[in-house]
């Protein structure tokens, strides 16, 4: 069954923390929406945090913090980076919480984490909202960021096509800073591998059609799932999932798909976050391809 208490976690008076037995999340009302916990009860959490902000308020810079947020995308200096340092609302409900953010200031875009776990097994659904509370449309897409440990490895699934197709079916997209020699990345069967180790700036995309993607590390797999629609536009050269990766951490993000969003509109991408145990690193596609959810 589940349970939802507020608590005080690592310098944040004003936290909650949710959990059904088999894996337990934490959430800071003090700054955000943030996520700053995800594990399985007996466990370490898979997320980093970044030391020098963790139990930190205020400010006008944009801080790492670390855990899990929501931003929207394309990514750009004067809308992607706006501070999330200040209290956010939060409603507690029977199987978790709502999480919702002050309206930001530059952009006119409000921004709420809705997260619901299962009463058993190690699954919880986390819906992402932005809502333009603006007076003009924007185009948006929402954009899920997890801030994981080092050490681990990314795994991006392609599709699984039709080899008598003509036309193509997979995409792999590269940012200027990415070397396409980097020898963390590794191709395997209908899989991309990224091993998160010391070395340059490095960040990747795909469409991953089949709508998974997951980071196995120290025996676990954080498996995130969501919804691709292969009639929408995707940013960033159709990417639905992304990879980026810095000598301390490692950063798993799916994407929503583009949309034009008129002034009190809302739009939402679902994440469902499965955590699993025994998981050993993948090295090969049947590693891989054993990851994938049901």
């Amino acid at each position: 069954m589940t349970q939802v208490e507020r608590v005080a976690y690592e310098g944040w008076e004003h936290c909650i923390r949710i959990e059904n037995g088999q894996v337990a999340l934490v959430v800071t009302t003090d700054v955000g929406p943030r996520i700053v916990d995800f594990r399985r009860t007996d466990g370490e959490n898979v997320f980093f945090l970044d030391e020098t902000a963790t139990g930190t308020t205020g400010g006008d810079e944009w801080e790492l913090y670390g855990g899990h947020r929501l931003w929207h995308g394309p990514e750009s200096d004067s809308r992607t980076y706006q501070p999330d340092n200040e209290p956010v609302e939060a409603d507690l409900t029977d199987q978790g919480c709502r999480l919702v953010q002050p309206v930001e200031d530059e952009t006119g875009v409000q921004k709420t984490i809705e997260i619901e776990m299962a009463d058993d097994g190690p699954a919880v659904e986390i819906t992402h909202e932005l809502t333009n509370e603006g007076v003009w449309s924007v185009e948006l897409a929402p954009w899920a960021i997890s801030v994981c440990k080092p050490g681990g490895t990314a795994v991006v699934p392609f599709p699984d096509g039709d080899p008598d197709e003509l036309l193509p079916d997979r995409s792999l997209v590269f940012w200027p800073r990415t070397d396409v020699s980097d020898e963390r990345i590794h191709y395997v069967d209908d899989h991309v591998l990224v091993e998160q180790a010391d070395g340059p700036e490095f960040k990747i995309g795909a469409n991953a059609l089949d709508g998974w993607t997951a980071y196995v590390n120290d025996g676990q797999a954080f498996v995130k799932t969501f919804e691709y629609d292969p009639e929408a536009t995707y940013p960033d050269r159709g990417a639905s999932v992304e990879v980026f990766m810095l000598d301390f951490m490692l950063e798993l993000e799916t994407l929503g798909p583009l949309v034009e969003l008129a002034p009190g509109e809302t739009t939402s991408h679902t994440e469902r976050w499965h955590l699993f145990e025994d998981v050993a690193e993948p090295e090969d596609g049947a590693d891989a391809s054993s990851i994938a959810p049901e």
